[in-house]
């Protein structure tokens, strides 16, 4: 052993290991944000999508009722592309930050995201990446910490 160097670190210390290495750019985080807004996801707020939702069916009601099927339809497809121009991005947006400032600095948060599925770490500009819930996070940092020690011996 190399003077205590391989001993065996805690999920807290590789995950604090791995912030470290997303901070100083080594490593970046692919997230699916369609996955990632379902109802069971740790990091998922549902009423982010369904105030939306509610609002454009509203908008849509009024529309229709004010000035017709023509104001009706027209709301309706206003919505749409507001829904796919700008709400979708929003959402993704709002979980990127989550996950990286609730789920990457609570152990817990973190198994619970891995488990669900919908995020992925790889070497940054597009390397070897390690995807939940079936790839090994843990070894992954491991793996990293040991290649980045490699480089200052």
């Amino acid at each position: 052993m190399n003077g205590g160097a391989m001993t065996a670190r805690t999920d807290t210390e590789l995950l604090a290991a791995l912030r470290a290495s997303l901070r100083a750019g080594r490593v970046e985080l692919r997230l699916d944000a369609r996955r990632l807004d379902m109802v069971d996801s740790p990091v998922s707020v549902q009423a982010e999508t369904t105030r939306w939702l509610y609002g454009m069916v509203v908008a849509t009601g009024v529309g229709w009722w004010w000035g017709g099927q023509p104001a009706g339809l027209a709301v309706a497809a206003a919505s749409v592309a507001c829904w796919f121009l700008w709400v979708r991005q929003d959402v993704a947006r709002r979980i990127r930050r989550r996950v990286e400032t609730v789920a990457l600095d609570d152990a817990a948060t973190w198994r619970r995201l891995w488990r669900h599925g919908g995020v992925a770490i790889g070497i940054a500009g597009g390397g070897v990446a390690c995807a939940a819930p079936d790839g090994n996070w843990m070894q992954f940092v491991r793996d990293l910490d040991g290649a980045a020690g490699e480089g200052r011996e």
